[in-house]
């Protein structure tokens, strides 16, 4: 689908590759949301910009700048989901002092439709003027994400914090996965919005460069902030292997203790019967067998006791 709006009234209506070749490019943007290759060349014969350079790319998470004479073409990236998948919807945006094309993929990101709210509704707004709305616009829905992705970190921690899962592992380690997926898509988004605020008047406008100085500083805020987000997630998963140490410690100790007291109950009970086989005596003493078996439970429960109440065969509270 091809869309045409002037950049002096804000007007948009649908437009066919026929009725492309009679319009004159000037304060034009050309929106393309899935567009076919017949649309794609049709804006390549009228706008002269190379089809191969207004096509997405392939790779995913694309992310570049091309200069050419009197023409600008950027690879942008719009995140969907860090905080759940890593996908990332490409677009596209050709430009140069007349015209803006721009082409994606139909989603249902609402970054276009405010960048045109931002668009003036008195005066012309430049071509790299509505390219900075559109890239500012995206780089601040980072942010949204960055919340979605502080909320996971939160109830990490109180994971790690009530109990040790193998399952609490596994959601660290991939919460650290997006981070560092996100977090290289912030660098080379920063490392191109840096090539805009320097790439001279024949890219852009000085008015539209300087604008990029406050993307770029949402850029560098955000890289600070995913940083901070693994470090958090590198702290818990000490705090998950410490957690697991000693919970194996006290399995260990409390396995111990018991077959500690397991021997001393077996040596207890099977001394008379050694006595008497040394001595060759056939039966050791003439207890009465209420007494035997009365002793040995005796023997058996008050050490239980005595273990639990020093908490030695119980885990005690938060070692969970």
């Amino acid at each position: 689908m091809m869309t045409l709006i002037d950049l002096g009234d804000n007007t948009q209506h649908a437009l066919t590759p026929s009725q492309l070749q009679n319009q004159i490019l000037r304060n034009l943007w050309l929106e393309l949301v899935d567009p076919s290759p017949e649309e794609l060349q049709a804006v390549a014969d009228k706008t002269g910009v190379p089809k191969h350079l207004l096509e997405l790319p392939q790779a995913e998470g694309t992310i570049n700048l091309r200069l050419e004479q009197g023409l600008s073409v950027i690879n942008f990236v719009v995140p969907v989901g860090v905080e759940t998948v890593r996908d990332a919807e490409p677009i596209a945006l050709a430009f140069t002092k007349d015209f803006l094309v721009t082409v994606e993929k139909k989603t249902e990101s609402k970054v276009l439709a405010t960048a045109k709210e931002r668009m003036s509704k008195t005066k012309i707004d430049p071509p790299a003027m509505v390219t900075y709305f559109i890239i500012d616009e995206i780089v601040s829905s980072h942010f949204m994400h960055l919340e979605k992705l502080e909320h996971l970190t939160e109830q990490i921690e109180e994971e790690v914090v009530e109990k040790t899962a193998p399952e609490t592992l596994k959601k660290i380690f991939n919460i650290k996965s997006r981070l560092i997926t996100f977090n290289k898509m912030l660098w080379y988004e920063r490392g191109l919005i840096f090539n805009l605020k320097t790439c001279g008047d024949t890219c852009m406008p000085a008015k539209a460069r300087d604008l990029f100085n406050t993307t770029h500083e949402d850029l560098t805020r955000q890289i600070d902030i995913v940083e901070t987000y693994r470090e958090i997630l590198s702290d818990a998963i000490n705090v998950h292997l410490s957690a697991v140490s000693n919970k194996i410690n006290f399995s260990i100790k409390s396995l111990t203790v018991v077959i500690f007291y397991l021997t001393i109950v077996t040596t207890l009970t099977s001394f008379p019967n050694t006595v008497a086989t040394f001595f060759g005596i056939s039966q050791f003493g003439t207890s009465h067998i209420a007494i035997i078996a009365t002793a040995i439970v005796l023997s058996i429960v008050l050490p239980a006791l005595w273990l639990w109440r020093k908490k030695w065969l119980r885990y005690q509270d938060g070692e969970n």
